[in-house]
């Protein structure tokens, strides 16, 4: 009987293990309700002769609204789904997250908060 009961709760772990690494057990909320969409924005850069406080942004990126669970590389590989290889490393995500919104760190990124997040996809 013993060996039913340990066989059964083996089964159950390896069932567990499968079904979270196959579909997951996090809601997937990156994906946009259908009110909600979210454009590609791609700033142009102004010759002008002012110095402004803000620097000007010339690389595309997405802004999102961070959700719980969520992380700077999970955003943006998500924003990338489907282009093999990943168009740029670790670093310079974080060099490019940091530079779009004015040196906020990744680590510090807020629930609820809009950021901006680096997209490669026209390269």
């Amino acid at each position: 009987m013993k060996r039913i009961g340990f066989g059964l709760i083996i089964l159950i772990i390896l069932y567990s293990v499968y079904y979270d690494l196959t579909i997951g057990t996090l809601p997937n909320g990156l994906t946009a309700a259908p009110e909600e969409t979210v454009e590609i924005e791609e700033a142009e850069s102004v010759m002008t002769n002012e110095v402004s406080e803000e620097p000007v942004i010339t690389e595309p990126f997405v802004e999102v609204v961070v959700e719980p669970g969520y992380t700077v590389l999970s955003i943006v590989e998500h924003l990338h789904e489907g282009i093999v290889p990943f168009p740029a490393s670790i670093q310079e995500v974080i060099f490019d997250f940091k530079h779009l919104n004015q040196g906020i760190e990744p680590e510090n990124i807020q629930i609820g908060e809009t950021y901006k997040f680096p997209y490669y996809g026209n390269q």
